[in-house]
């Protein structure tokens, strides 16, 4: 049960949050299609991002959740349990793996990320792709904290 009173309705409640301050609400909705239909971040980088905040923050729904379009990119369940030791994954690429080090930095350790880190993404990355990330990141932080901490019962529509 949600720890604050949400508007009534039919839809989950974590839809219906997003009506209570309709500004604020609607800025959660336009990062969230940002992140998933907006980035021109490899899908496959993302999706490794995405996995890796909802197991540091214990989404139970993000950790099942499965864009069935994403099979198409080798995004299968050999995929998402190679996230969880990407350290020793050998079907993970360098790319993937740098973005769930960025993920892991940006959410458990983030004074830990220095010039030294950066020049490591920018041999990667570009600076428009290091902004996604960055911005993926936090959306994802933000957005799954939100619902955990304010105990909002969510749906897999995201």
């Amino acid at each position: 049960m949600a720890r604050i009173d949400i508007p009534a309705g039919d839809d989950p409640e974590s839809i219906r949050l997003l009506g209570l301050q309709p500004s604020m609400g609607n800025a959660m909705a336009v990062l969230a299609d940002a992140i998933y239909s907006k980035s021109s971040l490899n899908v496959r980088v993302r999706e490794a991002i995405r996995m890796r905040v909802a197991q540091i923050n214990q989404c139970q729904i993000c950790l099942q959740f499965r864009f069935p379009e994403l099979l198409s990119a080798g995004i299968d369940e050999e995929f998402y349990e190679a996230v969880t030791n990407w350290q020793q994954s050998e079907i993970l690429n360098v790319s993937e793996k740098l973005g769930i080090e960025y993920a892991e930095l940006f959410i458990q350790d983030h004074l830990r990320i220095d010039d030294t880190f950066f020049s490591k993404l920018k041999n990667k990355f570009s600076e428009i792709e290091i902004f996604e990330m960055t911005t993926t990141i936090a959306g994802l932080l933000a957005s799954g904290r939100l619902m955990q901490v304010l105990q909002i019962e969510q749906s897999c529509a995201i």
